[in-house]
């Protein structure tokens, strides 16, 4: 079973790897600092004041000034924020001399991350479809939402050797760095706005350490792939349709296929694209 989940998982990687073969490349507009609607964690202002980009299916727009990046992404199409909400939404901003995702954060973080702090949840909500109604888990996955909303995860890499562990904190400690967040949720689609820094000081210390005027790559991501490196064989028993009722029995070969095949379906359609932004400055 785990042979044949991760080898679906990797033609799912290849698929990915060769989906996108051009690069959109923009020129972010330079913005008043001075500005108060930068000032707030909601960027909807940015939606009447600089250019809307579509790719695929998510539109995004981006401005900076000296200090701060400004991204606000919209989902288009429910699906793709579905699997926001339950995987996570990740933006990479990378230098022009940075590696490839040397700088990321994750907001949401996704259910199924933070369920992760709960033994045998994370397994439960992939493989057993009504695992969110049985009433021993119904309080969990609740917290899971909130948690979601309330943490992000940041990564920072240096050098390509560097593993790719994200670190979960609470908004609070973003906020302290000036890094703010924000979800605006109507329940079908959703908006996110990230204002992070450019440059790397002592109240700024989650930063891609970029200035106005360099060029960056920026990186949009959910990734369900991930889910390739949990062990399938661990975790405690779960509370199922079939135990609930009472029954135990073992699977059979058909069985098995249906519930890779199911598991592949719940984890939803992997996402990624990469778009060339030159920050402008107050030169411009």
């Amino acid at each position: 079973m785990i042979f044949s989940l991760r080898l679906a998982l990797s033609t799912a990687t290849l698929f990915l790897a060769y989906s996108c073969t051009s690069t959109i490349k923009v020129t972010s507009q330079f913005s008043d600092p001075e500005i108060s609607e930068l000032q707030s964690s909601n960027l909807e202002s940015l939606t009447r004041t600089a250019e809307r980009v579509l790719v695929d299916d998510l539109a995004f727009h981006v401005t900076n000034d000296e200090s701060n990046l400004y991204v606000l992404v919209d989902f288009i199409r429910s699906r793709r924020y579905e699997n926001v909400r339950e995987f996570g939404f990740t933006v990479y901003v990378d230098g022009e001399n940075s590696i490839r995702r040397s700088f990321g954060i994750t907001y949401p973080t996704g259910i199924y991350h933070q369920l992760g702090n709960y033994p045998g949840a994370q397994k439960g909500y992939l493989e057993e479809p009504n695992w969110s109604n049985f009433q021993e888990n119904r309080g969990i996955k609740e917290t899971a939402e909130r948690s979601s909303t309330q943490n992000a995860l940041l990564i920072q890499r240096q050098n390509r050797r560097d593993p790719m562990q994200p670190v979960t904190l609470p908004l609070t400690q973003f906020n302290a760095q000036n890094v703010r967040l924000y979800l605006d949720d109507d329940g079908r689609t959703g908006r996110i706005s990230f204002t992070i820094p450019l440059q790397t000081r002592s109240t700024s210390q989650f930063s891609p350490d970029v200035k106005p005027g360099e060029t960056i790559d920026l990186g949009f991501e959910i990734d369900p792939i991930r889910l390739h490196d949990m062990d399938m064989r661990s975790g405690a028993p779960l509370i199922t349709s079939e135990t609930a009722s009472g029954g135990s029995r073992s699977e059979t070969d058909q069985e098995n296929r249906e519930r890779i095949n199911r598991l592949m379906m719940r984890m939803g359609e992997p996402y990624e694209t990469w778009v060339k932004v030159k920050l402008s400055s107050s030169e411009d």
